[in-house]
């Protein structure tokens, strides 16, 4: 990207930040992706490569620092403080996106690998059942990444491809869209059980109170059409 040939601040945060995928590789930064991999789950659609030259120019940019693996693997990436400084600004922009520039939901925007990679990082910890939960979701209308594990365990939550062996708790079985709906805010989880949108099997006790704790945006709350 060509520089403004300005001295303006906004013109030299914009030669870093306007940057296609930027804000995005940020984003997933801000909320905990530290390795390359991690980052190409929340954004499938970019290449290898264009990932390779966003982080190259955001640790020239000291926006970011790529450190060696905590397990003496690979690299890792970590936010310097200018980037913690972008937090707020980045918050900023998903939640007047949320409410101004509403997705439609088309088909090409739905991916059940980058949905249930944001799930399972945004349950409500804070009312997460005490003892381990292994939530199983199949998703009834993709060929691919079709079935899911989710280990819910000490305020942590492990996504598995693969079952993890363990007994399952809680089932829920739904198609892409309604899912995405749910975790968006555009349909609350109960809602679509008495709909028939999504089955949920499993103790009634925890079936229940899972509309305390499940995955929602951050920014489902901004949405005019989410339920309060």
């Amino acid at each position: 990207m060509k520089g403004y040939g300005s001295f303006c601040p906004i013109a030299k945060a914009a030669e870093i930040l306007a940057e296609r995928w930027t804000l995005l590789v940020l984003r997933d930064l801000l909320v905990g992706s530290r390795h390359f991999n991690d980052l190409r789950r929340g954004m499938p659609q970019i290449s290898p490569t264009l990932l390779s030259k966003r982080l190259k120019s955001l640790e020239e940019a000291d926006i970011i620092v790529r450190r060696p693996g905590s397990n003496g693997h690979g690299w890792e990436y970590h936010p310097t403080a200018a980037c913690q400084e972008l937090r707020p600004m980045i918050e900023a922009i998903g939640h007047w996106g949320q409410r101004w520039v509403r997705s439609k939901l088309t088909r090409d925007e739905l991916n059940p690998g980058m949905l249930m990679w944001y799930i399972h990082r945004h349950f409500v910890k804070d009312r997460l059942p005490p003892q381990r939960i292994v939530v199983y979701i199949e998703i009834t209308d993709v060929k691919r990444m079709k079935r899911w594990w989710l280990v819910i365990e000490n305020s942590e939550v492990d996504l598995c491809l693969v079952d993890p062996g363990h007994e399952i708790d809680i089932s829920l079985v739904t198609d892409l869209l309604s899912l995405t709906q749910i975790y968006m805010g555009d349909l609350s989880l109960n809602s679509a059980r008495s709909t028939g949108k999504i089955k949920i099997f499993g103790p009634s006790a925890l079936t229940r109170s899972m509309a305390n704790w499940f995955a929602r945006s951050r920014f489902a709350k901004d949405n005019p059409l989410s339920p309060t």
